[in-house]
């Protein structure tokens, strides 16, 4: 077990990648009208663009958890960073987007480890009690890719164009993909990968597990859907409903983005507390699947500029609708570490994938019927709460099977 400085650099290492990948799958929010203007997207095109790194990122979900199963965390994220780094410079160059589209798929490839690496990793090299807090951790890295990549990010694209944003991505990736193979051991490397956990470990076996079976659907439009919105619709809702301009809209995804990072910080405090008083990591996640879909529901339909507050309110129920995961994981032997994380990871992403395309897709349909922007815009939201809200009555009315710990 790596303690001390040891574990900090583990941690840290780990953290720098996942900060990356996350600031990559949210640039697009905050770039939105310079990609629009400079490569003449409409809505579903401006969809597919960001949804392709998610598709492919998903695709990789199932390799990636053998990978990490077999080879470890070490070697797996850092030879797969090296296909991101390839994957930005395609999209600092690309002029059509065909060329843009497979820049982001070779990025979508090559970020897909960043944090389930760092989660198996944590799994079969922490103590269960300290895995929400190393979560947490990861979370906070995230949300701070997230953070530099919407005011900053903007900002730097204006000042140095958005290509040349992508060019420093690309370098980025380079130096993250040595430093990870360089800094970080393999600890988490383990012999008997063939024993009779690990090959009876398919997708689909671990989809029908009771804990997976009840909260897919949550998964996939709550869990996937929020990250739908942060990650892109967040930015044309502001501008298109709210009435906000683009820089004004950055600043506001800057402090939606820094509302959740604080809500990780309290929930790596607060989360072990809570397990110590029999509060499990499932019943706080219960608690977001209720509070996020109430958020949206307002959001919805109070459309005047004073309600841009709500997406800050929203915030404390990311950390710990992301618990679910933490949860997914503990409810298998740690052999099959890597395949269970990327299991539950796949759903998250195909619900990313599934909520920010179709809520193109539905955009440009409603607009087909005559609506206004800002009003297909509406209707797309309404349909995604909609949806939430159907999954967290299957949350309810699902028995949870006898097996699942807390």
């Amino acid at each position: 077990m790596p303690s001390g400085l040891v574990a900090l650099r583990i941690v840290l290492v780990f953290a720098v990648g996942y900060f990356l990948s996350y600031a990559m799958r949210s640039v697009n929010a905050a770039l939105a009208p310079l990609l629009v203007s400079d490569l003449s997207l409409s809505a579903s095109e401006l969809g597919w663009l960001s949804s392709a790194y998610i598709l492919s990122f998903a695709a990789m979900q199932i390799p990636v958890g053998i990978w990490l199963d077999r080879y470890g965390a070490r070697r797996t994220e850092s030879a797969l960073l090296l296909i991101a780094a390839l994957g930005a410079a395609l999209t600092a160059i690309g002029e059509t987007l065909l060329v843009q589209s497979l820049g982001r798929i070779l990025i979508g490839i090559g970020v897909s480890a960043c944090l389930m690496a760092a989660y198996s990793y944590f799994r079969r090299c922490f103590p269960p009690e300290r895995q929400p807090r190393l979560v947490m951790y990861m979370l906070i890295s995230g949300t701070s890719g997230a953070l530099v990549a919407s005011q900053p990010a903007l900002a730097l694209a204006e000042w140095i164009g958005w290509r040349h944003v992508f060019s420093l991505t690309a370098v980025l990736f380079l130096l993250c993909a040595f430093g990870i193979f360089l800094f970080t051991g393999d600890l988490d490397r383990q012999g008997g990968v063939g024993n009779k956990h690990v090959s009876n470990a398919g997708f689909f076996k671990l989809c029908l597990h009771p804990f997976m079976v009840r909260v897919l659907p949550a998964t996939v439009f709550t869990v996937g859907g929020f990250g739908a919105l942060q990650t892109l619709w967040a930015g044309p809702w502001f501008t298109q409903i709210l009435g906000m301009s683009p820089d004004r809209a950055s600043q506001t995804l800057l402090f939606m983005n820094a509302s959740i990072l604080c809500s990780y910080f309290l929930m790596g405090e607060l989360s072990p507390r809570l397990i110590k008083r029999g509060v499990s990591l499932l019943n706080q996640s219960m608690a977001a699947l209720i509070w996020l879909p109430l958020c949206l529901a307002v959001i919805t339909f109070w459309q005047h500029s004073a309600s841009w507050p709500l997406w800050l309110i929203l915030a404390p129920a990311v950390p710990a609708m992301f618990l679910l995961q933490t949860q997914a994981a503990l409810e298998f032997p740690s052999e099959i570490a890597g395949r269970v994380l990327t299991t539950y990871n796949l759903l998250v992403f195909a619900g990313l994938f599934i909520v920010q395309w179709g809520f193109g897709a539905l955009t440009d349909l409603f607009q087909r019927f005559n609506h206004s922007p800002s009003q297909s815009l509406t209707y797309s939201m309404a349909c995604l709460v909609l949806l939430q809200g159907l999954s967290l009555l299957w949350f309810f009315i699902k028995k949870p099977d006898g097996s699942i710990r807390t």
